[in-house]
């Protein structure tokens, strides 16, 4: 059975990996015209069968946000077959109705990104798309129903504002950010969900809160010993926990993406083009100028 289901996830995979709380087969990295992907795994769970994607490598071997590959991955992950692809990365809560360990469906960004390579088409039009629905709707639903099975804490949907980093945000800027609407702030998702859709992919952003952003102060976020004691008991082992439910959160995912197929609006993104520019019907063509 040909596996269409992806996560591209963060460091922890290669952890996990190596825990066995996640196995499978390592396929490595793989080599596209944008250069090599992250290391791709193809991992076997309750005769459920997905691909893993890491962005960064592990320890000292991780990279600045603005250095990966971004392309290459989604560009590999498309020649694979894959048609949906749920991502996972952490980022920093600005209201304090979030928590740390809780999940958060992204259903809106900012993006405050600027040294990423954010298109597959700098030369031609095919990325002149309009960005909405921002996420897959379909596998919205679905990713909701899944972390609503597993009862895990989740929240429905939140805006994030996507940075640049590495650098963590100031106190000002993340201000700035909650005059925006933002919820929680990451520097993961961006240009992902923009390269995935010109590839007409289905992509969903799920966002654990790893911490609070910056506030300006030494005390914990709505501070107090009453805070402090209720975070040392219960935040770590939270953010363990949901850590380690990525594997099962994403082959869970993929039993049920069954129903994301040519039905969905996703795969007719660039329809529009196709027939404008007289577009060929393997994707791979649609780089090519000759």
């Amino acid at each position: 059975m040909a596996v269409t289901t992806a996560c591209i996830t963060g460091g922890e995979l290669h952890r996990q990996w190596s825990e066995g709380s996640i196995r499978g087969e390592l396929l490595g990295p793989q080599n596209t015209p944008f250069g090599s992907s992250g290391d791709l795994f193809l991992a076997d769970a309750e005769d459920q069968r997905y691909y893993l994607l890491a962005r960064y490598g592990t320890g000292m071997d991780k990279t600045a946000p603005c250095r990966v590959n971004h392309r290459a991955n989604i560009y590999a992950l498309k020649d694979l077959g894959v048609q949906t692809v749920l991502a996972w990365g952490s980022g920093a809560a600005i209201t304090h109705s979030m928590a740390v360990g809780d999940i958060v469906i992204i259903s809106d960004v900012v993006d405050r990104t600027y040294r990423r390579n954010s298109t597959f088409f700098e030369d031609s039009p095919l990325g002149f798309l309009r960005q909405f629905p921002v996420f897959c709707p379909t596998l919205q639903r679905i990713v909701g129903e899944v972390l609503h099975g597993m009862r895990l804490i989740y929240h429905g949907a939140g805006t994030a504002v996507i940075t640049e980093g590495p650098r963590m945000e100031t106190p000002a800027e993340v201000r700035a950010l909650a005059s925006m609407g933002a919820e929680i702030v990451t520097h993961t998702f961006a240009p992902e969900m923009f390269l995935a859709r010109e590839l007409e992919m289905c992509y969903a952003g799920l966002c654990y809160v790893l911490d609070y952003a910056e506030a300006g102060s030494r005390q914990p976020p709505l501070g107090g010993a009453l805070f402090e004691s209720m975070e040392s008991q219960t935040g770590p082992d939270r953010l363990a926990g949901v850590v380690g439910s990525l594997g099962q959160i994403v082959a869970n995912v993929a039993a049920a993406a069954g129903e994301i197929a040519t039905a969905c609006q996703c795969t007719q993104i660039q329809s529009q083009h196709i027939e404008q520019y007289g577009l060929p019907d393997d994707w791979r063509q649609w780089f090519s100028r000759d």
